[in-house]
């Protein structure tokens, strides 16, 4: 090689590398070099020499195109994908065999010489190709080391960015993609455009009862139970979706779908979660609940688009499916409203929410046995907000939960001690078992209770069905605790979930009360009235009382109470009261009602 020669080969290698640490993209790096070697004038390169750089795929099996200068038709398309083997085009036989080969390329029968390219490891890479060689010679030593030196640089920094790339995009405990990486595709798959014809989906999904796990088994118990969730969510999606983990127990998915296909999808992700996992001799049960929003059904932007999701997906924990759409109307309304979960401490201490109190009617005498108390916001913008709209955000946040909770039953305690002793009847109320934990949420509402000489048997905690299919054992010890100190228990909305029906038989519910649903239709669909005599037998089996929820005619009453139901609450027996109606709605008679 002459000097000058040299130098140019240096030049070449300097700017390189200069690109390299500039951070240009490898194949633009390589492009760059392939076009410096034509000028070189080495033999056996001359300026008609076409360049190619293939790298060989992780399998080992095939060689890729990679960057390129100077080739074209025929031979350029010989060069997409090339298969690894003893014979064939030659590149795939250079890899092969590790040593350099010469034959044609393609069916134009350019002659090619092939020489293997290493990584830094010393492991083969890729090769380099050459055509319209002057002669089909081997290239000079100083030549080979150089461009092998660059490729295996190009390789190495290549590797390097994919690893801070998956730092950036990637979640290492599951390998799926993360947050960012989500925001990003979505964002993407927006800018490619959304409408009718190309909808899209958005899946929000996390773990029912994930915490428990990790502080009753540890940390590293749950960081196997999220990588297994998140290998089950790749099989049941398969490649329809972009399936992501956000943080925590929280996942999502993007499905190219609209809102009835995406709900199918969600269906496959709860069979596959169904199966419980064995980890460390433990035998753990995975439920989740997932929300859906999709475009163009529900929204047009992607950031309130997956808002909506998270919403639905919070309203997916009250249903018996663990699946819920944006398309219903309280995940609407709740999006509105979102924006107010931070009002709620403010609500509570400037007396904006209260509580109305609804009469429970024995359903043979007409009088009034007890009430159940109902909570409501009186928002000064968004008007009357009922506890649907607000207690989501209430169960999100631990501290707020404990203080609306203790809130709830002071309240009721006010209201008791206020009744004249001979007003004083039951009154019940709704607590979610996720407030339910410990004890420490009853514990001021019962020394106000003895220190006003008011038994604990006028305090009726209502506790919705679904609850029952995952409730924590820490809940269920309480609720035993509460039951011996003389509070009672009942099962609210009965029928209109997956009761656990072993749940049911160890806790000591004192009364059921039938779904409205149920009840709505009693008059009028012969099957529920059957429902509703199963359900009356079911009780006497187990002691308890009945109450029938949404009595709103005199048919519905007459039905109920020949089928032997004690009591029904409803509109057919009023409004909810203000607590300073109470003591006279205890001397009404509903018998005419």
């Amino acid at each position: 090689m002459t000097d000058s020669t040299s130098q140019s080969l240096v030049a070449l290698e300097r700017d390189a590398l200069q690109a390299l640490v500039d951070g240009d993209p490898i194949d633009s790096v390589l492009r760059d070099v392939a076009r410096a070697m034509g000028r070189l004038q080495v033999p056996p390169l001359h300026p008609g020499t076409g360049v190619a750089f293939l790298r060989l795929d992780e399998s080992g099996a095939s060689l890729s195109l990679l960057a390129q200068s100077g080739l074209q038709g025929a031979p350029l398309d010989a060069l997409g994908t090339i298969r690894v083997g003893p014979s064939g085009p030659p590149p795939g036989v250079a890899v092969f065999t590790n040593a350099p080969a010469a034959g044609a390329l393609g069916p134009a029968e350019v002659t090619a010489l092939t020489e293997p390219l290493t990584d830094d490891d010393g492991r083969i890479a890729g090769a380099l190709v050459l055509t319209g060689l002057s002669r089909p010679e081997e290239m000079p030593e100083p030549l080979r080391q150089t461009i092998g030196r660059l490729f295996a640089m190009a390789l190495r920094r290549d590797r390097r960015d994919r690893e801070v790339q998956d730092l950036i995009y990637r979640d290492p405990l599951t390998g799926l993609p993360n947050r960012r990486c989500f925001d990003e595709r979505l964002a993407e798959t927006f800018a490619r455009g959304v409408d009718a014809a190309s909808p899209v989906s958005v899946l929000f999904m996390d773990l029912d009862e994930f915490k428990k796990v990790n502080d009753t088994l540890g940390h590293e118990v749950g960081d196997l139970l999220l990588a297994i969730v998140g290998s089950r969510l790749r099989r049941a999606l398969s490649t329809e979706a972009f399936v992501a983990r956000l943080g925590g127990d929280e996942f999502a998915a993007i499905v190219a779908a609209d809102a009835g296909t995406a709900t199918a999808a969600a269906g496959r992700i709860v069979r596959a979660l169904k199966e419980p996992a064995m980890l460390r001799g433990y035998r753990l049960p995975i439920y989740c609940s997932i929300g859906i929003a999709a475009c163009p059904d529900h929204e047009s932007d992607p950031a309130l688009l997956k808002r909506l999701a998270d919403m639905a997906m919070y309203y997916a924990k009250q249903s018996a499916t663990g699946i819920a759409s944006a398309a219903t109307p309280e995940v609407r309304r709740a999006m509105s409203i979102s924006a107010v979960e931070f009002d709620i401490p403010a609500a509570l201490q400037s007396n904006q929410i209260g509580l109305v109190f609804q009469p429970r009617v024995n359903l043979v005498s007409g009088r009034v046995t007890g009430f159940e108390a109902l909570a409501r916001w009186h928002h000064p913008t968004l008007g009357v907000l009922a506890p649907s709209h607000f207690i989501p955000w209430v169960e999100r946040r631990p501290d707020l939960a404990l203080k609306y909770t203790e809130w709830l039953l002071q309240s009721l305690v006010d209201t008791l001690i206020r009744l004249p002793r001979d007003a004083l009847v039951p009154i019940s109320i709704n607590i979610p078992v996720s407030m339910m934990q410990s004890d420490a949420v009853f514990t001021a509402m019962l020394s106000r209770m003895s220190e006003a000489g008011l038994p604990l048997s006028l305090l009726q905690v209502e506790i919705v069905e679904r609850a029952l299919t995952r409730m924590p054992a820490e809940v269920e010890a309480v609720v035993e605790r509460m039951v011996g100190l003389g509070i009672a228990f009942e099962l609210d909305d009965f029928g209109s979930g997956e009761a656990n029906l072993a749940a049911l038989s160890r806790l000591p519910f004192s009364a059921i009360k039938i779904a409205g649903e149920i009840v709505q239709t009693v008059a009028t669909d012969p099957r529920c009235e059957r429902l509703i005599d199963g359900v009356t037998r079911f009780a006497e089996t187990f002691g308890v009382s009945l109450c029938a929820e949404h009595v709103e005619s005199p048919a519905q009453r007459d039905i109920l109470r020949r089928l032997g139901v004690e009591q029904g609450q409803g509109y057919l027996f009023g409004q909810p009261l203000p607590a300073s109606e109470l003591a006279a709605a205890t001397r009404t008679d509903h018998r005419g009602a």
